[in-house]
């Protein structure tokens, strides 16, 4: 009788039978990985030399606009453009060395442009490859390339000397210029060869692989053969595996990753849901939409690991205000939305004072910072007058922006027939009209002079550039006017405001170099930019490029920002009006007055002209109040060297308050009626001179 196998007997057995398997399998695994960081490596100096191809032709671009228009901002993007190939090279040093300074390498790399995920792949193979033929040839092609990097630097720091001194040798320039294009098209071709060598690298090893991963899978078919006995374990294992990633998945797509609650896909099913139930009668639900007030001024103050900290605090603290059956998902930023069911109007309503009443009380803390948190909700009832989910989010929405707009931290009710609900249809249906406005190119520009007043008056000699205020009208089809406070307002809402704002810029630099064919003085146009463009990245970039194709000095084009804008704005502010006073532009602080704060955010912002609100001005013959707050603004103004100007000056009387006080300058209707930009011409010619004002006014009238 033969002995049945003993179970260690088996194992040996097993044990010998897949370890020519495990061994495949590590070899096959090892190529795996070196193909992919090869191929990986290969891939990113691709994207490298391409980079740096980049970098050289924008760098030579730059440099000679700057040898034509001398411009020093064309200098300091040819430097910036030639950063890139320059931090390659301090790379390429530094791996070449016996002991890299890998640190050095990698920030070298990363100032050339490269993925960060790709630095590791681009210092291995570097150092691995070095010795193969092709790479060594591409790094000597590199190499040779940085020398012509050098001499384009070293072109353009002799090309900068020459300018900026002020009187260029023009036969000096046009040999820098020769020299930098000689070098330009010696680094063409080397460029061309790095990127070829490393291509038929890559086909190499690429063959390479196509050669050896075949042959190790034949292998690997063979060898599975023999473990078949074992596929259904690994199947039902596998199962199991799937069964848990599809319940992560299912989890991870309903749920925001940051607070563990439904995320906006979710809850509009859950919405949905709500609906049908309301509709069948099973049940009554109201939805709470709700956003933090002042969120942005956190994350802008104290980043966004501070702003993630606080949707944290938030998220708990609502969910410890609700029962086990209300929905509480977090819809996307700093806004939330709440599902109750089963309440009635009051009792909807008292939950949500008191989730506002929560909110308000929360001291948020940040380090040494601390904030203060209100919301403001917006509340709705899923009956019969809300057909569908994005009706029903849309009316909380708009709901929790009426709270806003009504001064924040309060909860607001969504009644379909209310006026504030039809004013916000009404600004929806503005932006189509806006739209085509803009695509067709109904808008057009009408002047209002700001005139000086006083002292200022007074001038000899030459007259004054004269200064005008560039006021936006759109041109409705049947050819009306239509004053921007019509549309404005949902151009402001709906994110509008920065196409327009470059509309008005475009044309009235197009229509100052019109005027300037004629022969005539130019004036000074002011143009108003709104909150959204003053965070505009690139827009000091594009007046840069309207004052250039127009051929127009800064000076000639200023800008007015309101104060609310500004402050609400801060730091983007501050440096957007540091760049257009830098290229020439005067700025204007509008409505000032009419902020909370002003002279304490005044000292932080490079201004040249303080606008007084108008609501200070039109009264300041009869108002004391008035006259001294006009009179305030204007001695603050004086002593930090910034020129004041009163808007909204409608009458005589108020001309004289204003001559009283000592404004710098005037604007209104009582000065001179808005008119078309092409008559600008005709006001240069024809522009009567300051009136002497004779009257006397106090606080208290004429006298």
């Amino acid at each position: 009788m033969v002995p049945a196998p003993s179970s260690t007997a088996h194992d040996r057995r097993l044990v010998s039978a897949i370890w020519p398997l495990l061994l495949i399998m590590t070899l096959m695994l090892l190529l795996s990985l070196v193909s992919v960081l090869v191929v990986s490596g290969l891939r990113a100096y691709t994207y490298g030399q391409g980079r740096w191809s980049i970098g050289e032709h924008q760098a030579v671009e730059q440099l000679r606009l700057y040898a034509l228009a001398a411009q020093e901002a064309n200098y300091q993007r040819f430097r910036g453009e030639l950063a890139a190939p320059q931090g390659d090279e301090v790379a390429r040093i530094q791996l070449l060395r016996q002991q890299p300074d890998f640190a050095l390498a990698r920030r070298g790399l990363l100032a050339g442009g490269n993925a960060p995920d790709d630095i590791t792949s681009l210092i291995v193979l570097f150092r691995l490859g070095s010795h193969y033929p092709l790479m060594a040839h591409a790094v000597a092609v590199w190499g040779a390339a940085d020398t012509l990097i050098d001499g384009i630097g070293h072109t353009g720091e002799l090309l900068h000397a020459q300018i900026s001194g002020g009187h260029p040798d023009p036969q000096q320039v046009r040999a820098l210029v020769a020299r930098l294009n000689e070098l330009h098209r010696r680094a063409v071709p080397l460029q061309e060869e790095f990127g070829a060598t490393v291509g038929t690298a890559s086909r190499q090893i690429g063959r390479l692989v196509l050669v050896v991963l075949p042959l190790g899978c034949a292998l690997l078919l063979l060898a599975g053969v023999s473990l078949s006995r074992n596929q259904f374990q690994r199947d039902e294992r596998m199962a199991g595996a799937l069964r848990e990633l599809a319940t992560s998945l299912h989890y991870h797509a309903t749920h925001d990753s940051l607070t563990d609650l439904f995320n906006r896909a979710e809850f509009e099913v859950q919405v949905a849901n709500a609906i049908a139930e309301g509709v069948r009668g099973e049940a009554h639900w109201w939805l709470l939409y709700f956003d933090l007030d002042q969120f942005k001024v956190i994350n802008d103050t104290c980043g966004h690991a501070a702003g993630d900290e606080l949707i944290q605090k938030v998220s708990w603290l609502v969910r410890a205000r609700l029962q086990p059956q209300d929905v509480l998902a977090r819809l996307g930023g700093d806004e939330f939305g709440v599902l109750l069911p089963g309440r009635t109007r009051e009792a909807a309503l008292a939950l949500a004072e008191d989730i506002r009443l929560q909110i308000g009380g929360l001291r948020f803390q940040f380090m040494e910072r601390m904030f203060a948190v209100s919301a403001s909700l917006g509340m709705l009832a899923l009956d019969d007058t809300v057909p569908a989910v994005n009706d029903a989010l849309s009316g909380a929405d708009q709901a929790c922006y009426l709270a806003k707009d009504n001064g924040r931290n309060r909860v607001q009710i969504y009644h379909p027939d209310d006026k504030q609900v039809q004013v916000r249809h009404g600004e929806m249906r503005w932006v189509e009209r806006l739209h085509a406005a803009l695509d067709e190119e109904r808008f057009t520009l009408v002047a209002q002079e700001i005139r000086p007043v006083g002292a200022r008056a007074e001038h000899s000699g030459r007259p004054p550039r004269q200064r005008f205020e560039m006021l936006l009208r759109m041109i409705a089809p049947d050819g009306e006017l239509i004053a921007p406070m019509a549309f404005i307002p949902a151009a402001e809402r709906y994110g509008l405001m920065p196409r327009v704002d470059r509309w008005v810029i475009a044309r009235t630099c197009r229509e100052l170099a019109r005027l300037r064919s004629g022969g005539e003085p130019l004036p000074t146009c002011m143009v108003n930019l709104s909150g959204t463009s003053v965070c505009d990245p690139q827009l000091a970039e594009y007046i840069a490029d309207c004052l250039g194709q127009n051929q127009l000095g800064g000076a000639h084009l200023g800008f007015e920002l309101t104060e609310t804008a500004a402050v609400a704005n801060l730091a983007n502010a501050s440096q957007l009006m540091t760049q257009l006073r830098a290229m020439g532009c005067p700025i204007a602080l509008d409505d000032f007055g009419s902020g909370m704060s002003s002279f304490s955010y005044l000292r932080s912002l490079p201004i040249d002209y303080l606008k007084i609100d108008g609501a200070f001005i039109r009264n300041i013959g009869t108002d004391p109040i008035d006259f001294a707050m006009v009179e305030t603004i204007h001695r603050i103004g004086g002593i930090m060297g910034v020129h004041t100007v009163a808007e909204s000056v409608e009458n005589e009387n108020v001309l004289a308050a204003l001559a009283l006080i000592g404004v710098d300058f005037v604007q209104g209707f009582h000065i001179s009626q808005p008119m078309p930009l092409e008559q600008i011409k005709f006001t240069l010619q024809r522009r009567p001179p300051p009136s002497t004002l004779k009257a006397v006014v106090g606080p208290g009238g004429t006298r």
